[in-house]
């Protein structure tokens, strides 16, 4: 039966084009963060400034809470990708891989936003682009695991 004779809209085109930019998109962005944000603390003695007790600017929980950025945005890279192949293939795991992507995306901005507000040198500074970052990441998820779980197009594309 061909979209023509009534089963609805089939493949990747309508809006699952922007789900597709944002499987490539997000990884690239995170990649530059990690790269710019995370990799000169190793570099520069930033992590031995913030870890070590004694110095000016520690805090016990810099340490867990740099490992679980570094952990959760690689996740969301390796979630992202995995999620685009599959998406690509038409795979039937995509849905439930997007859902995962999207869900651990929101999880994992949101813990980050609230523990390193427990740090007094965060909690202290404004940081629109934390919040920028929660607010886009909860309303992804509010707008795409929806789509994901009625989609018409959805529904009729990742079969195989």
């Amino acid at each position: 039966m061909s979209e023509a004779e009534g089963d609805g809209p089939k493949g990747l085109g309508g809006w699952l084009i922007l789900v597709i930019l944002g499987l490539v998109i997000s990884p690239v962005r995170i990649g530059y963060f990690l790269a710019t944000a995370h990799l000169p603390l190793f570099r520069d003695g930033g992590w031995s400034e913030l870890t070590t007790v004694g110095t000016a600017a520690y805090h016990h929980l810099w340490a867990p809470l740099l490992i679980f950025e570094i952990v959760g945005n690689v996740g969301s890279i390796v979630l992202a990708v995995v999620t685009l192949v599959l998406l690509v293939k038409r795979s039937r795991h995509t849905p439930l891989l997007a859902i995962a992507w999207l869900s651990w995306t929101a999880g994992f901005v949101a813990i980050d936003f609230i523990v390193a507000d427990f740090i007094p040198a965060v909690a202290a500074q404004a940081d629109p682009d934390s919040t920028k970052e929660l607010i886009r990441s909860l309303v992804a998820a509010g707008i795409w695991i929806p789509y994901f779980l009625i989609s018409k197009r959805v529904k009729a594309t990742f079969v195989e």
